[in-house]
């Protein structure tokens, strides 16, 4: 009963298959399926060839995905290790970098591209020498990831970045660490059309040390010729034992208790800049006896230490702070250190700093989602 149903079949394949037009298919697919698996071996390569053009560091990329429908490319586990040196930790790495046309400004009749990087690490490391540091902001990064792409990058993204500050030539090793980082760069291209103003506007924020929170908006010109841009920066309740591993290997002490807070501004034009840093610390505790009279020289440092800040703080809303101007140009900065020791006593005496911004001017980001169409 079955039999002419596939005799049916069987006649019909063969008469598709005599079809000159499904063999052109089948050649077209194929061909497409080894051009797109050879260009995103060639693109992998290109990505390496060209991250590893800054001297003394080496790219890794596992592998290249294309998706030509929405004319993007993933970049998948890549890493920028140190060649020279001794640095245990790369530079960068991410799981996943995504390359492609920012499909909103066509509306404005522009083609422009966007990266997202998703679970970024960035490692900046200080040491002795500089065989020991991986700090490497002087460098032609950006020049770099532009190549990466065909077009104009618009919009820049990180989503769950990490951000570590790190000595490994100190005793105890420091490792500050900044996680939970969001951050959205908008209007890279300096056009009008795509934003009100010919300023490129970067938003981010993160917990410092895993615990606190931090707030940053920095407005810039990416095109200027001399730096061009205004930051403000807010960080708070990042409780100072967290700090211990730092205050011990650069000051020779350590906290028992508080919190710190801190607020900067800096605006910069024509090669000159301006701003202040103003940190303070609420119910800071230094010294404590029971545990710090095993090192003689330490016992009598930090007592010292916690004695004079003890003394000059502001009794009322138990802080310790001041706030530090600086100016110049970049090639000549210029700290006002009297202008500094003089504020410690006014936020004892006169008035207590409080560690939040004041210029009001531009407003801080209280949530980024940068998975948010813009």
């Amino acid at each position: 009963m079955h039999a002419p149903r596939h005799q049916g079949k069987s006649k019909g394949l063969k008469s598709l298959a005599g079809r000159w037009w499904f063999w052109l298919i089948v050649v077209i697919a194929a061909v497409f399926v080894v051009v797109h698996t050879y260009l995103a071996i060639w693109v992998r390569d290109y990505v390496n060839r060209k991250l590893s053009e800054i001297p003394g560091y080496r790219a890794h990329v596992q592998s290249v995905t294309l998706h030509l429908w929405r004319g993007a490319y993933q970049i998948h586990n890549i890493e920028i290790k140190k060649t020279s040196g001794d640095v245990p930790v790369p530079f960068y790495s991410c799981p996943l970098v995504d390359l492609s046309i920012e499909w909103t400004a066509l509306w404005d009749r522009s083609v422009v591209g966007k990266i997202d990087m998703y679970r970024p690490k960035l490692n900046l490391v200080n040491g002795n020498t500089k065989a020991e540091e991986q700090a490497p902001v002087n460098e032609p990064w950006t020049e770099k990831i532009k190549q990466l792409y065909p077009i104009k990058i618009n919009r820049f993204a990180v989503h769950n970045g990490e951000l570590h500050y790190r000595d490994f030539s100190k005793e105890p090793k420091v490792d500050v660490p900044i996680d939970d980082v969001q951050m959205v760069a908008t209007n890279l291209t300096n056009s009008k059309k795509l934003s009100k103003t010919l300023m490129a506007e970067i938003e981010m924020t993160g917990r410092p040390l895993r615990s606190g929170n931090m707030r940053t908006r920095l407005d810039l010109d990416p095109y200027a010729t001399k730096p061009t841009f205004a930051v403000k920066l807010e960080i708070e309740q990042v409780p100072l034992t967290k700090l211990n591993d730092f205050a011990k290997a650069y000051g020779g002490f350590t906290f028992e208790s508080g919190t710190f807070r801190m607020a900067t501004e800096c605006s910069a034009k024509n090669g000159a800049f301006s701003g202040y840093v103003e940190p303070v610390f609420d119910h800071m505790g230094i010294f404590n006896p029971e545990h710090d009279s095993k090192n003689p020289i330490s016992f009598v440092w930090q007592a010292i230490l916690g004695g004079v800040t003890e003394i000059v703080r502001n009794h009322s809303q138990d802080r310790f702070g001041t706030r530090v101007p600086y100016s110049g140009t970049f090639d000549n900065p210029r700290q006002d250190l009297m202008t500094t020791v003089f504020n410690v006593f006014r936020n004892a005496f006169v008035k207590a700093f409080t560690g939040k911004l004041q210029n009001e001017k531009m407003d801080l980001p209280a949530k980024i989602d940068p998975d948010k169409k813009q």
